[in-house]
């Protein structure tokens, strides 16, 4: 997706929101469509009163602009609501420059298609205090697409956490390519022009205190239950100890034109059956040459 071009700052500002409301609706679209979607996305705003109705309205939704099929108050209400929470996202493509002045980090195997940060980033009062005091880490959390806007409205919560392998917390690591293999892929909204499907990584800050257990070496580390904590890794304890301040967006290609929909799946097809369509004709050619029909047949028309 190209940029627009620096000369035109209003057109560049217009775009950026563009990005923000299509990844807000992407990620809401994922948690609507989650078996867990009636937990992930309490409290539901004041307009609705169902997941239900969220997805009445998140269905009637096209783009672009924002707009609505049917102009319901309570359609309406699901605009002003989706653009109020886009208003407190930046999302730009991938630029390695602007993310190595907020990463620290020059080499990047993977590199995510866009970037989202978060304008004021939800932490705990006492995060400034405990930053003065411990300094911070940077931390990356993978985690599946359906969870991120909830995890956006609430902050990372450790007991909702399934991992305990090294103990109970929210876990992270200093490694972006960790926290990937953590990640899992969620459909995007159907009308977004980011991406079919996207997968996402949270760039945190973490506090460096006692209430963050790190493993130190490749070798050996910190141990809960006798596993050792791997050098790249960080336990988060505390929910007041870890803040989101950006998303990374790992998108899929775009969109497979529909005129190829149907050789893509023919494609798919042949790789998964194949195999076993050709098996059954090397069956069906033995047992006729078995019984000599095939050679009555190969002579007739001989």
């Amino acid at each position: 997706m190209q940029q627009p071009s620096s000369s035109n700052p209003q057109a560049t500002k217009d775009k950026d929101h563009d990005y923000a409301i299509d990844f807000i609706l992407s990620i809401l679209f994922a948690s609507l469509k989650s078996f867990k979607g009636e937990s992930l996305l309490k409290p539901l705003p004041n307009f609705v009163a169902s997941v239900e109705q969220l997805v009445n309205c998140h269905d009637q939704i096209r783009f672009p602009p924002i707009r609505s099929m049917v102009n319901s108050a309570e359609s309406l209400n699901f605009i002003d609501w989706i653009t109020l929470l886009a208003e407190k996202l930046e999302v730009k493509p991938f630029d390695k420059k602007f993310f190595l002045d907020f990463s620290g980090l020059s080499n990047v195997k993977q590199s995510p298609q866009f970037i989202v940060k978060l304008k004021n980033p939800r932490m705990s009062s006492k995060f400034e205090d405990l930053t003065e005091t411990h300094g911070n880490l940077i931390g990356f959390h993978g985690t599946h697409t359906e969870n991120v806007f909830s995890i956006l409205q609430n902050g990372l919560v450790g007991h909702l956490n399934t991992r305990a392998l090294y103990g109970s917390g929210t876990y992270l690591s200093s490694d972006i390519d960790v926290a990937l293999s953590f990640a899992k892929q969620g459909k995007s909204w159907p009308s977004s022009r980011i991406c079919r499907n996207m997968t996402c990584v949270l760039m945190c800050k973490v506090i460096n205190s006692d209430q963050v257990k790190q493993g130190k070496e490749k070798l050996s580390g910190i141990s809960f239950n006798n596993n050792p904590l791997p050098h790249n890794y960080y336990v988060v304890k505390n929910n007041d100890h870890v803040a989101v301040t950006h998303v990374l967006i790992y998108s899929s290609k775009q969109r497979i034109p529909s005129s190829l929909k149907a050789e893509s799946r023919l494609l798919v097809f042949i790789r998964c059956y194949g195999f076993v369509l050709l098996y059954g004709l090397v069956i069906v050619f033995i047992c006729l040459s078995s019984n000599g029909v095939l050679k009555k047949w190969i002579k007739k028309f001989m």
